[in-house]
């Protein structure tokens, strides 16, 4: 959960920055763009100005007094056909590029190595504007080239940096959590004692006086908590534990045909009909007992939870690298808000049932935990009747 809040912090500060960065570099560049754009276009307009003179001779020809001016272009379209004199314009590329900006909506821009500007007169007349300035463009895409290192490792940088601030967030988060489990563990172990004494005492007193109601509450809410302390303390040792402990290879299709026989009376009690769907064969490289417990938390619930007559379906395959289980259970759709909940401690949808059942919101938790161990999920679906829970697990 710690890491996960971590990476959480450290992608939105990542991305924050980035933008704010990358959008600073990105308009420095487009400013840069432009400012040679309009540089040149001041150029043209003042060339434009001064040389060219519309004719009147009907040849349809540009006249210019100083037509010998070194990389400057004028181009006349007419009809999407250049009617230039042949004396000033001669070289053909010039003549496709004037053509091709000619169709573009844009007035001023770069083409190739020359910066052009577009002047459309009345009718199909089109005057191009042309002057070579490599030195410019070859310094724009210069600038262009260096942005766009400077954001990649700006990025880096950023990231670094983002990293080294979530654990500077996260550590007293992490710091209150570790607090929480071990005094969780402590508590836990605390109670087990007096727990213990009692037991021992309500024996003792229970020989003397014989069984009553009295003795009978006595016993049951002892058998309770001692319920709640081993999950309490089970839950604490699954977070603690990072990595999946004494891994074996073994044959899962059968663990999971023992661990459903086991609820096989529960469910002759409830008039539950218990069927399932076994892939056969299936050999993992895991902790048997976690395996186990998984599958015990899901049919446990799944039989508790589904009315007389109904039907629970367990379901085993494997998928490539994945384990996947379903226990199904015939009843009431689960509501979606609380589909995410069911998974947190403590929590319960119906809290005088699961009291009355001595159920405490936490199976599902401990199910969840030791899922993560696996990299796997586990979620809750509805599908024709059925309230599925549905496990992916990473397997060897």
């Amino acid at each position: 959960m710690i890491k996960k809040l971590s990476k959480r912090i450290c992608w939105i500060i990542t991305i924050a920055l980035s933008i704010i960065v990358v959008g600073i570099i990105l308009l420095f560049t487009i400013l840069n763009y432009r400012n040679t754009i309009n540089t040149a276009t001041i150029m043209m307009d003042r060339f434009t100005n001064r040389d060219i003179k519309k004719n009147v001779d009907g040849n349809k020809e540009i006249e210019v007094d100083n037509p010998t001016i070194e990389g400057v272009y004028y181009v006349q379209i007419e009809d999407s056909h250049v009617v230039s004199n042949p004396n000033i314009v001669q070289d053909k590329t010039i003549e496709e590029y004037a053509l091709k900006v000619s169709k573009k909506h844009n007035e001023s821009g770069i083409i190739g190595n020359y910066i052009y500007k577009v002047r459309r007169i009345k009718g199909n007349q089109i005057n191009v504007m042309l002057i070579e300035n490599e030195e410019a463009i070859s310094h724009s895409q210069k600038i262009i080239i260096t942005a766009i290192i400077i954001s990649v490792v700006s990025l880096i940088i950023i990231y670094i940096i983002a990293k080294k601030i979530s654990k500077f967030i996260v550590q007293p988060v992490e710091e209150t959590f570790e607090k929480q489990k071990q005094f969780i563990s402590d508590a836990s172990h605390e109670l087990k004692t007096p727990l213990a004494v009692i037991e021992a005492n309500a024996d003792v007193l229970e020989g003397e006086v014989g069984k009553n109601k009295w003795m009978d509450y006595i016993q049951n809410e002892i058998q309770s908590m001692d319920k709640l302390i081993n999950e309490l303390l089970l839950l604490t040792k699954i977070e603690n534990v990072d990595n999946i402990q004494e891994r074996k290879i073994f044959d899962v299709s059968k663990e999971t045909e023992m661990t459903i026989s086991m609820f096989e009376s529960m469910a002759y009690e409830r008039n539950v009909k218990l069927s399932s769907n076994i892939q056969k064969n299936i050999v993992i490289n895991g902790n048997k007992e976690d395996i186990e417990h998984i599958l015990s938390t899901l049919i446990d619930n799944a039989i508790k939870h589904t009315e007389s007559g109904n039907e629970v379906i367990v379901e085993l395959s494997k998928e490539k690298n994945e384990l996947i289980i379903q226990v199904k259970n015939e009843g009431k759709e689960i509501p979606e808000k609380e589909r995410e909940k069911i998974f947190e401690r403590f929590y319960r949808i119906d809290k005088s049932r699961n009291r009355n059942e001595k159920r405490y919101g936490l199976g599902l938790a401990i199910a969840k935990s030791t899922v993560k161990k696996y990299n796997g999920n586990i979620k809750v679906l509805y599908k024709d009747g059925f309230t599925i829970f549905k496990v992916n697990l990473q397997i060897q």
